[in-house]
């Protein structure tokens, strides 16, 4: 970010799509993995009815720490780009005036937006490589539960990776 930018007037009107396409990439990354592991998990016989059935526990997933952090900043990002147009003026006047002219809101809202885009990165990232994240239940054997752990990793990463890359060529286009 240039110091230009930094000193520019933020307009609410400003859709960041590269970062909304991050941050629907892992979700649903993470949507597709768990109807995955859901159904891979299940015991025999399969159907569609017994995958619904909730009765029938296969897979348990936990949020990781950093994906916790990661929906509070989305939150607080959410709420201040919403306040913005009614509060915008007057912060970026205050800002302005408090760091001479060389910060406004429009340094302030792309700083959140790249902290956003950088903890979600982080909080794909965390479904490959914590061991707690989801746990396979049931009576198949410790391979098998591997096995199925490994490829849903693999549709994580995947997925995740390929809307990164969107999400990159949307930022830097």
């Amino acid at each position: 970010m240039s110091p230009s930018e930094c000193r520019q007037p933020v307009k609410a009107d400003k859709y960041q799509v590269w970062l909304a396409t991050l941050i629907l990439g892992r979700d649903v990354s993470l949507a597709i993995a768990a109807i995955f592991y859901r159904y891979a998990s299940l015991p025999a016989p399969k159907s569609l009815a017994r995958y619904w059935n909730f009765s029938l526990p296969s897979a348990e997933v936990h949020p990781t720490d950093i994906s916790k952090y990661n929906t509070f900043l989305q939150l607080v990002l959410i709420g201040a780009t919403t306040l913005l147009p009614v509060a915008g003026t007057a912060a970026d006047t205050f800002l302005l005036s408090m760091t001479g002219g060389s910060i406004g809101m429009g340094g302030v809202m792309t700083t959140a937006q790249y902290i956003v885009a950088a903890t979600t990165v982080w909080s794909g990232a965390s479904y490959l490589w914590t061991k707690d994240a989801v746990k396979i239940l049931g009576t198949k054997s410790h391979e098998e539960k591997m096995r199925i752990l490994t490829k849903g990793r693999t549709i994580i990463a995947v997925c995740f990776g390929a809307c990164g890359v969107i999400a990159m060529i949307l930022e830097y286009r």
